[in-house]
């Protein structure tokens, strides 16, 4: 099976990490949506999307990107890094992807770490970033070598 994950990570590389870790299991095609240019999706069985959140949303490069792709029956699946790790935040990318006729198989989400002050002088953004220091982190990427291999074990 070919695989393809198109990730945006800009801020730490958290979800590049995570994207690494995914390619270490199952040998796939890793782009940065940045170089996303001419992408053929015929040769693809199943494609990621990957970002980290910033603004409490993934990240808009890969919502432009996925509207100019012919998704139509392509199965898909959303990860993501952020302060806390919850996969809520790929809400938003799976239902745009499902409106494009995409399958979604599955979500993903893991810390990531980041710097607090750069973000806000909360507390409670100092008590995330203290909290999310060092994700990824090994116990993230096992959580992820077992995602990936259930959406594999899927097809």
């Amino acid at each position: 099976m070919r695989t393809l994950i198109i990730y945006c990570s800009d801020y730490k590389n958290n979800t590049q990490k995570v994207a690494s870790k995914f390619n270490e299991e199952i040998d796939c095609d890793l782009i940065n949506v940045k170089d996303a240019i001419d992408i053929n999706l015929e040769n693809y069985d199943l494609i990621g999307f990957g970002s980290g959140v910033y603004m409490e949303n993934l990240s808009p490069k890969l919502f432009k990107l996925i509207e100019r792709l012919n998704l139509t029956r392509k199965n898909v699946f959303v990860f993501s890094t952020s302060g806390i790790g919850m996969k809520f935040y790929n809400n938003k990318l799976i239902k745009a992807l499902t409106s494009k006729g995409a399958i979604n198989k599955g979500s993903f989400a893991c810390k990531g770490s980041f710097i607090a002050k750069e973000f806000s002088n909360s507390k409670v953004f100092d008590i995330m970033g203290k909290l999310a220091e060092g994700h990824p982190n090994d116990k993230d990427f096992k959580k992820a070598e077992v995602f990936i291999r259930k959406i594999i074990d899927i097809f």
